[in-house]
């Protein structure tokens, strides 16, 4: 029964489809690939189907023939429409092959239109191009011409403007030698005058002239240059008449430079020894060691073989040693530790003193009294302050601050005029404005010279009577 039902299911599917595909068209079911598509959609649906029956009872036979049916129906459908798109895909593909054609030979024709075109424009490019060539040369060739027509011309007034600005400066030259020449005149001949006045000024402001003093028995003047105290010829004609020569003075007035200054203007070895009240015998006249050797001094080597012999202090020395100086001052001849020695006629001595052997007072409490026996050995020569001495002495040390150094010396001159008027215990000499100066020099300033050097250790009292604020400044 199911091969009757089988063969009965492939003849309704059968006569479906080509009812179905009839409907679409009698050319598109004519088709091998319809028939195809056809004859494989209808084994399938019928197996399908079969195979459907084979498990279902009988009784539902016709609902599956009716199934099949429209299975069928709807299987041709899809069938007809494949088929369909496949025929205008296939005309389609005809049709773009035309156009394709068409459209390539169109592209062709353009295409050697195009190269035409090309090559035309390539002709008249290159022939462009050489009449551009041949105007530019005749350009370039026009404008050398004219560049050596320029350039001839350039030279030409070149050559004359060198010949004329040669000609104004050989005169030019001819003019600035003649003015060098008479400008050189007129500045060596001021020069010279400039140079002798200032010359003139410098040396009559800050070098001292030379001290020259006739000596009795000597073959020339005694001469002495540098800056000397205003009494130094005084001392040197005393000095060279033979006498011993006490010189009395305040503090710092230069004294001692004095009794140096006169042993350079006779030539003489200096000696110098300061006396105090504990200066020895032995200081003066020598000893003998503990091995028997004989020690000399300075005054021994003046006494015996001549030269000057400063005694500085002479109001500070032991009234006993001044005494047996008395001896040798007096007759020349002194009797040291060795035995007598003469003098010898070039001995000189200086003696230096801040009183006149009366004794200390409230400035030099520490001075001896000196008997006439003494004194009566000595000429006496009084040595005030030189201000013109301190003044050249305390610019001299401090060349590069003049002004600030004359300011401290004027200062220390009303200072010490002060101190005299109101006869106050304090000292300013010429050695406070000198070092003073050297302070200024080496880079202090005027307030600090002044309370290192000029006012320090000064009471409230003695600042108040000089004029003094307590810092130092006036």
């Amino acid at each position: 029964m199911r091969e009757t039902f089988r063969a009965e299911v492939r003849q309704i599917a059968g006569a479906i489809a080509f009812e179905t595909v009839m409907r679409h068209g009698d050319a598109l079911a004519r088709s091998p690939h319809a028939e195809r598509l056809i004859e494989a959609i209808a084994r399938r649906t019928a197996a399908e189907i079969a195979h459907e029956i084979a498990d279902e009872r009988a009784a539902r036979a016709e609902q599956l023939l009716a199934g099949a049916r429209e299975a069928a129906g709807e299987t041709a459908a899809a069938t007809a429409r494949e088929i369909a798109g496949a025929a205008a895909a296939a005309a389609a593909s005809e049709a773009a092959a035309a156009s394709l054609a068409e459209v390539r030979a169109a592209v062709e024709e353009d295409v050697r239109a195009a190269r035409a075109a090309a090559e035309n424009d390539r002709k008249n490019a290159w022939a462009a191009l050489r009449d551009a060539r041949e105007g530019a040369k005749r350009d370039l060739r026009a404008g050398r011409d004219s560049l050596n027509e320029a350039r001839s011309a350039v030279e030409e007034e070149v050559k004359a403007a060198r010949s004329a600005v040669g000609e104004e400066l050989k005169g030019a030259r001819a003019s600035l030698a003649r003015t060098r020449e008479e400008m050189t005149r007129h500045i060596d001949r001021f020069a010279r005058e400039e140079a002798a006045r200032v010359v003139a000024e410098v040396v009559a402001g800050n070098v001292p002239p030379v001290v020259e003093v006739n000596v009795e028995g000597a073959l020339a003047p005694v001469r002495v240059g540098g800056h000397t105290h205003r009494l130094l010829p005084d001392v040197l004609l005393a000095l060279g008449a033979g006498c011993h020569v006490l010189l009395v003075g305040p503090a710092g007035t230069g004294k001692s430079m004095m009794a140096q200054q006169a042993a350079e203007a006779f030539e003489q070895e200096f000696h110098a020894l300061s006396l105090g009240p504990t200066t020895p015998m032995s200081k003066i006249f020598g000893y003998y060691d503990a091995h028997g050797h004989y020690h000399g001094t300075p005054f021994r080597r003046a006494f015996e073989h001549g030269g000057l012999m400063l005694l500085d202090e002479l109001d500070s020395g032991h009234p006993g040693l001044l005494a047996e100086l008395n001896q040798a001052l007096s007759i020349r001849s002194c009797a040291f530790a060795d035995g007598m020695v003469e003098a010898h006629p070039d001995f000189r001595l200086v003696a230096t003193a801040n009183t006149y052997g009366t004794g200390g007072d409230r400035q030099y409490v520490g001075r001896q009294a000196l008997d006439a026996a003494t004194l009566d050995r000595y000429i006496v020569i009084d040595v005030p302050v030189d201000e013109g001495l301190e003044e050249r002495l305390a610019l001299g040390f401090a060349p590069s601050r003049q002004d600030e150094a004359m300011r401290v010396v004027e200062e220390v001159r009303r200072l010490r005029a002060t101190a005299a008027e109101k006869r106050l215990p304090v000292m300013f000499s010429p050695r406070a404005s000198i070092d003073a100066a050297r302070l200024l020099q080496a880079g202090a300033s005027v307030e600090q010279a002044m309370r290192w050097r000029v006012v320090r250790g000064m009471s409230a009292a003695h600042r108040s009577a000089l004029g003094l604020a307590e810092d130092g400044a006036a």
